[in-house]
């Protein structure tokens, strides 16, 4: 499928839709000296092509599919631009009055909030659910937990922490490096635990990745080379077209694209990808099967021009 929506240019908007000449280049319209659209909005989906863009006058991003033969792999990297003074990524819930407890897809989270681009969590709702050792959670400035682990339990996750700053920073640690409280001193706005933390400081964690995550499996991490520039990447896996990896093969991507901080988030049937309120990734091989419910998503940008929860998935 191809679509091109502008917000505000119903003339151009039909033009595009039907006839596809703007379409056909998969293009960004013209960016002004910051990277990003003077007004209005730019959508482009090509899921054949493997192709989705967004640009805003505040957000520009640009999601890229990849396959590879031999070893069977299909991945999904998300550049993320935020203008200074928006937001970068936070969590995102599928209902405030109950953030650990009211579940839906990830891609129906995404369209109640009208979340532009999203990946998986930390699954923290579950351990919520279920009471056990949820590590330090804080959300939107509410901290829901602070039991976790000694660093280098023999647990995975092993509970590493990734902090979500008001003003786009994003910052990792080990399970038991911080308090709660000592995150809401510097100013965190989310604390999520899984881990490990893939990259610190421009330094990767070899002993994380050498002791968790080894298994070929569906995956997720999120990366950022500096404020107001994020990677959001999603692997495959359990299918014929992709097998799945452990977390050093994103942890590498990631390192690739010059991330100086980087986080390993749930995988399995958690992990998803979602563009405009479209589930980009296959869960199985006949693609029709949504990723596990969830009560929050990982997101950056809103924009009306996101899917309606009527619409197919």
């Amino acid at each position: 499928m191809k679509r091109f929506l502008s917000a505000g240019l119903a003339m151009m908007l039909a033009f595009f839709a039907f006839s596809g000449a703007f379409a056909a280049e998969s293009d960004f319209p013209e960016l002004n000296e910051d990277g990003f659209l003077d007004d209005g909005e730019f959508v482009f989906e090509d899921d054949a092509a493997g192709l989705w863009r967004y640009a805003s006058s505040t957000l520009w991003v640009e999601v890229r599919r990849y396959v590879q033969e031999k070893p069977a792999r299909t991945w999904y990297e998300a550049e993320i631009r935020c203008a200074e003074g928006s937001d970068g990524p936070r969590m995102i819930p599928a209902d405030p009055e109950k953030w650990m407890t009211k579940n839906n897809y990830p891609h129906k989270v995404a369209r109640m909030n009208q979340t532009v681009i999203a990946v998986s969590s930390d699954y923290a709702w579950q351990r919520y659910k279920q009471k056990t050792r949820m590590g330090v959670i804080i959300r939107d400035g509410k901290v829901w937990s602070e039991k976790t682990w000694k660093k280098g339990a023999a647990k995975f996750p092993n509970l590493d922490t990734l902090a979500l700053f008001p003003d786009g920073d994003m910052q990792v640690f080990d399970c038991d490096e911080k308090t709660a409280q000592e995150y809401l001193d510097m100013g965190a706005r989310d604390v999520l635990a899984f881990g490990p933390w893939l990259i610190r400081d421009g330094e990767v964690n070899e002993a994380g990745l050498k002791q968790y995550g080894k298994s070929k499996a569906e995956r997720v991490a999120v990366g950022m080379t500096e404020k107001g520039h994020y990677w959001f990447m999603m692997l495959e896996g359990r299918i014929k077209r992709s097998k799945g990896d452990g977390i050093t093969f994103l942890t590498e991507k990631l390192l690739e694209k010059g991330c100086r901080t980087a986080f390993n988030l749930d995988g399995g049937q958690t992990a998803c990808i979602v563009f405009m309120g479209h589930q980009l990734c296959k869960m199985d091989d006949k693609h029709n099967k949504a990723s596990r419910t969830t009560a929050e998503i990982l997101g950056v940008g809103t924009s009306p021009l996101v899917r309606s929860l009527d619409d197919p998935w």
